[in-house]
Protein backbone atom coordinates (compact mmCIF):
# COMPACT_ATOMS: atom_id res chain seq x y z
CA UNK A 1 0.00 0.00 0.00
CA UNK A 2 1.48 3.57 -0.74
CA UNK A 3 1.31 6.62 1.34
CA UNK A 4 1.63 4.36 4.55
CA UNK A 5 3.08 6.30 7.54
CA UNK A 6 6.84 5.54 8.59
CA UNK A 7 6.99 3.80 12.07
CA UNK A 8 9.02 5.75 14.57
CA UNK A 9 8.49 2.75 17.56
CA UNK A 10 6.96 -0.77 18.00
CA UNK A 11 5.95 -2.62 20.73
CA UNK A 12 4.35 -5.95 20.98
CA UNK A 13 3.37 -8.54 23.57
CA UNK A 14 1.70 -11.50 22.94
CA UNK A 15 -1.94 -9.61 23.38
CA UNK A 16 -1.26 -6.53 21.18
CA UNK A 17 0.66 -4.27 19.08
CA UNK A 18 0.98 -0.39 19.11
CA UNK A 19 3.17 1.36 16.63
CA UNK A 20 3.92 4.87 16.59
CA UNK A 21 3.74 7.25 13.81
CA UNK A 22 3.61 11.04 12.43
CA UNK A 23 1.20 11.62 9.80
CA UNK A 24 3.26 13.50 7.49
CA UNK A 25 2.36 16.98 6.02
CA UNK A 26 3.39 15.61 2.96
CA UNK A 27 0.97 12.13 3.06
CA UNK A 28 -0.44 11.70 -0.30
CA UNK A 29 -4.04 10.70 1.08
CA UNK A 30 -4.35 14.49 2.43
CA UNK A 31 -4.46 16.05 -0.72
CA UNK A 32 -8.20 17.24 -1.67
CA UNK A 33 -9.08 16.09 1.78
CA UNK A 34 -10.22 18.89 2.56
CA UNK A 35 -8.53 22.37 1.22
CA UNK A 36 -7.29 24.43 3.29
CA UNK A 37 -8.27 21.93 6.55
CA UNK A 38 -6.35 18.40 5.24
CA UNK A 39 -7.62 15.43 7.16
CA UNK A 40 -6.64 12.12 6.97
CA UNK A 41 -9.63 10.20 5.15
CA UNK A 42 -11.28 7.37 7.11
CA UNK A 43 -11.11 4.45 4.41
CA UNK A 44 -7.08 5.41 4.74
CA UNK A 45 -7.20 4.70 8.50
CA UNK A 46 -9.26 1.34 8.04
CA UNK A 47 -6.21 0.58 5.00
CA UNK A 48 -3.10 1.29 7.33
CA UNK A 49 -5.10 -0.91 10.71
CA UNK A 50 -5.71 -4.11 7.75
CA UNK A 51 -2.31 -3.31 6.27
CA UNK A 52 -0.49 -3.74 9.68
CA UNK A 53 -2.40 -6.32 10.79
CA UNK A 54 -1.28 -8.59 7.76
CA UNK A 55 1.90 -7.41 8.21
CA UNK A 56 2.44 -8.54 11.82
CA UNK A 57 -0.14 -11.09 12.42
CA UNK A 58 -0.30 -12.86 8.58
CA UNK A 59 -4.24 -12.33 8.29
CA UNK A 60 -5.19 -12.73 4.52
CA UNK A 61 -5.77 -8.93 3.51
CA UNK A 62 -9.09 -10.03 2.73
CA UNK A 63 -11.56 -7.99 5.66
CA UNK A 64 -15.11 -9.38 5.54
CA UNK A 65 -16.86 -7.37 8.22
CA UNK A 66 -16.13 -4.02 9.44
CA UNK A 67 -17.88 -3.66 12.76
CA UNK A 68 -18.47 -0.64 15.40
CA UNK A 69 -15.98 1.87 13.39
CA UNK A 70 -16.24 5.33 14.80
CA UNK A 71 -14.17 8.57 13.80
CA UNK A 72 -14.80 10.10 16.54
CA UNK A 73 -12.16 13.08 15.99
CA UNK A 74 -10.08 14.42 12.78
CA UNK A 75 -6.75 13.24 12.44
CA UNK A 76 -4.22 16.30 10.85
CA UNK A 77 -1.00 16.35 9.31
CA UNK A 78 2.02 16.84 11.86
CA UNK A 79 -0.63 14.48 14.63
CA UNK A 80 1.75 11.89 16.52
CA UNK A 81 -0.38 8.91 17.18
CA UNK A 82 -0.11 5.35 18.24
CA UNK A 83 -2.12 2.56 16.41
CA UNK A 84 -2.92 0.06 18.47
CA UNK A 85 -3.67 -3.72 17.24
CA UNK A 86 -5.58 -6.62 19.39
CA UNK A 87 -6.06 -9.32 17.98
CA UNK A 88 -8.92 -11.90 19.06
CA UNK A 89 -7.87 -15.18 20.83
CA UNK A 90 -9.24 -17.19 17.26
CA UNK A 91 -7.12 -14.83 15.42
CA UNK A 92 -10.16 -13.65 12.98
CA UNK A 93 -11.18 -10.91 14.91
CA UNK A 94 -8.74 -7.72 15.26
CA UNK A 95 -9.77 -4.81 17.00
CA UNK A 96 -7.92 -1.44 16.13
CA UNK A 97 -7.41 1.93 17.48
CA UNK A 98 -5.78 5.28 16.66
CA UNK A 99 -4.74 7.47 20.05
CA UNK A 100 -2.17 9.37 21.67
CA UNK A 101 -1.70 10.00 25.13
CA UNK A 102 -5.09 11.33 26.48
CA UNK A 103 -7.80 10.65 23.20
CA UNK A 104 -8.88 8.09 21.02
CA UNK A 105 -9.33 9.35 17.25
CA UNK A 106 -10.66 6.34 15.63
CA UNK A 107 -11.24 3.20 16.13
CA UNK A 108 -13.12 -0.60 15.20
CA UNK A 109 -13.17 -4.67 14.68
CA UNK A 110 -11.81 -6.19 11.49
CA UNK A 111 -12.90 -9.35 10.63
CA UNK A 112 -10.68 -11.52 8.81
CA UNK A 113 -11.04 -14.73 6.85
CA UNK A 114 -8.33 -17.23 8.07
CA UNK A 115 -4.99 -16.44 10.08
CA UNK A 116 -1.88 -17.69 8.02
Amino acid sequence: MKGLPIITAQRRDVTHSELDFMVNPDCPWLEGHFPGQPILPGVVQIGWAVHFACEIYGYDPGVHILEQVKFKRPIVPGKHLTLHLTPSADLHKLRYEYRDATTSYSSGSLHFGTAI
